[in-house]
């Protein structure tokens, strides 16, 4: 079963679930278009505390 976490874009401000990668392959930066506004933006993973994996939207220009 794959994780997901929910990250809110930084354009329409819609927060929607995003699967996550392995945790192996983490920090890591992935190029991605909102599912809602379609506007781009990158996802930032890293691993939390407790081994999973987080993630934060971060706009073109940020």
């Amino acid at each position: 079963m794959t994780e997901t976490v929910s990250v809110t874009c930084p354009s329409c401000f819609e927060a929607f679930e995003v699967a996550c990668p392995d945790p192996v392959e983490t920090p890591c930066l992935v190029d991605y278009d909102c599912e809602v506004c379609c506007r781009p933006m990158f996802l930032r993973f890293w691993q939390d505390e407790e081994g999973g994996v987080d993630a934060e939207a971060q706009g073109p220009d940020d």
